[in-house]
């Protein structure tokens, strides 16, 4: 979908922090290519954080297992597990544990009827038990228990109530959801206390991007203890730890697993992960952790592989595939082969296979793939693609688009050309030719009148309060936006606050309005805020950027 088309002329709001729209476009871009430099040399150099303080550790892979199972109703296999209730068969995700018998096996009543206390502790009382429907039996063991969940059949051998579904399990499931019920009533999530919230980010300390990892911590350091200032959130306070990235991924990954896995954190919020996402994730998805607005290209936004994982602004492949569902609004395109011209790199690839896919999709019959050597001749390169018939042309190279946008305007020939703004030089705008008006497309996750006034006016009032620079604005919004969705989500979940808690509430939002970024929207089968991008093209001659407004990536 196509919001309205406008030309981008006028500077925004008139600000030491914000300048001509045109220049918001080149520190997109820069900070867009420090993430596609952090995700190709895959770490940064920095200093070695320690914890803090020991706590007791988590749940056993197996305890967690059971935890899954009994709040969501997924099975370690991954196969669907199944419920009869009465005689309907309905999937265990939507009749799961804790649906009725509460987060913490607590139990409660709803519309007359009863569910009991699943604690272990509950489970095993040696008197027995005495339901308000008068029925009565003697203590479980793990064989009753088994009996009662799959067959429906209580210690003493009287029928339960039939709001009870059945379960069809595995030995397995079964083993694991035993498991966690011994660990429930002792099972808190890590960082929380009635009086605070520790979240964690990841940032870099030393080397070259530095400087922009202290920006972003001031921003956070500073929406936190602003937040504090007044209260809190339902009284607890929300207290930031920072985690330095390291030399490689797996480094940065070890250092998070170690906070992680000695219980300081209760979720991660904002950080740059560029270099270690897939680390990270794997993280993040086992110890069941929320990371909440992290600043990549690389999103891994597949909500039923990691539940985990929020991201505020499209990736790469997101913005591919937005850059494809505009070229297809030209039908005029489609009867010509598309080429997909890209570095073998991660980044690239990943966008690579994402225009294939939607290209394909949206009805092109001919479309090409080919990888880039570090030293192709652009020339050369348009002389194949001209004689090939090729009118569109997405080009994935960081920084080598001028060349053969030039080449092609030598050869004569007029493709059609889309680009990432991450990938494209932040001078573009002053050197397309004039023969390629209308015909050079850039991919953004964010423009200018997304920053609005109450987001910049609260921006401002957080620098003059905390007493912090505005630098690397790019990064500082995109924290802040981070910081302001995670509160949400707080706010959201209420008092009796828990992981499982943060993440349905942040599942809830939706067109959510940061100030600063695109609309936000999340779902349980949706982990991009912002699924599409803004297009611009080039008016070569005027040398300024002609918005065609967001384009969604469905």
């Amino acid at each position: 979908m196509l919001k309205a088309s406008l030309t981008i002329k006028a500077p925004l709001p008139p600000s030491n922090m914000v300048h001509q729209k045109s220049q918001f476009f080149a520190v997109t871009a820069v900070t867009l290519c420090v993430a596609f430099v952090l995700t190709i040399a895959c770490g940064l150099t920095v200093t070695t954080s320690t914890s803090a303080q020991q706590t007791p550790k988590g749940l056993t892979p197996q305890e967690r297992r059971g935890k899954a199972l009994y709040l969501r109703g997924e099975s370690r296999s991954g196969k669907e597990i199944t419920a009869m209730l009465g005689e309907i068969d309905v999937p265990a995700s939507t009749m799961n544990c804790a649906g009725c018998h509460g987060l913490r096996g607590e139990g409660k009543t709803e519309g007359g009827v009863t569910a009991g206390n699943l604690t272990w502790s509950n489970l095993l009382k040696p008197y027995g038990h005495t339901h308000p429907s008068g029925r009565t039996h003697g203590p479980f063991n793990e064989s009753s228990f088994i009996r009662a969940v799959v067959n429906g059949i209580d210690p003493d051998g009287n029928k339960m109530l039939v709001a009870m579904p059945r379960f069809n399990m595995s030995v397995e499931d079964m083993a694991d959801l035993i498991a966690y019920l011994k660990r429930i009533e002792a099972d808190r999530d890590p960082g929380l206390t009635e009086t605070s919230i520790t979240v964690g980010t990841i940032l870099p300390k030393d080397g070259a991007f530095a400087e922009i990892g202290a920006a972003m911590k001031d921003v956070l350091t500073a929406y936190f203890a602003n937040i504090n200032d007044k209260g809190g959130i339902y009284n607890r306070r929300i207290e930031l730890q920072t985690i330095d990235a390291q030399s490689d991924a797996a480094a940065t990954a070890a250092n998070m697993k170690s906070h992680v896995d000695n219980g300081e954190l209760f979720a991660l919020v904002s950080g740059l992960s560029a270099g270690a996402d897939k680390e990270l994730a794997a993280v993040t998805k086992e110890a069941e952790i929320p990371l909440v607005g992290p600043v990549t290209l690389l999103t891994q936004a597949n909500a039923q592989e990691n539940r985990n994982l929020f991201y505020l602004l499209p990736g790469a492949s997101q913005q591919a595939r937005a850059l494809v569902n505009f070229a297809a609004g030209r039908p005029e395109l489609k009867k010509s082969p598309l080429a997909i011209v890209y570095s073998e790199n991660e980044l690239a690839s990943a966008a690579a296979t994402a225009i294939e896919d939607q290209a394909r999709k949206s009805g092109w019959t001919t479309v090409t793939k080919k990888a880039l050597s570090q030293s192709f001749d652009a020339a050369v390169l348009a002389g194949a693609l001209k004689a090939e018939g090729v009118q569109t042309v997405f080009f994935l190279s960081a920084n080598s688009e001028e060349a053969f946008i030039n080449a092609a305007a030598s050869a004569n020939w007029t493709p059609h050309v889309f680009l990432l703004g991450a990938l494209s030089r932040k001078d573009l705008v002053k050197s397309v030719p004039l023969s390629f008006k209308d015909h050079v497309f850039l991919s953004f996750p964010s423009v200018p009148g997304d920053v609005g006034p109450e987001g910049l006016a609260e921006l401002r009032a957080l620098e003059e309060k905390y007493k912090f620079a505005p630098r690397h604005i790019t990064s500082q919004l995109n924290a802040y936006a981070a910081a302001k969705i995670f509160t949400e989500g707080l706010k959201r979940a209420g008092r009796d606050l828990s992981r499982e808690k943060l993440i349905t509430a942040l599942e809830g939002l939706y067109e959510y309005n940061t100030g600063v970024t695109p609309s936000i929207t999340f779902g349980p089968n949706r982990r991009v805020g912002a699924m599409g991008a803004y297009v611009l093209s080039i008016d070569p001659a005027k040398r300024e950027f002609v918005s065609s407004g967001w384009v969604n990536n469905n």
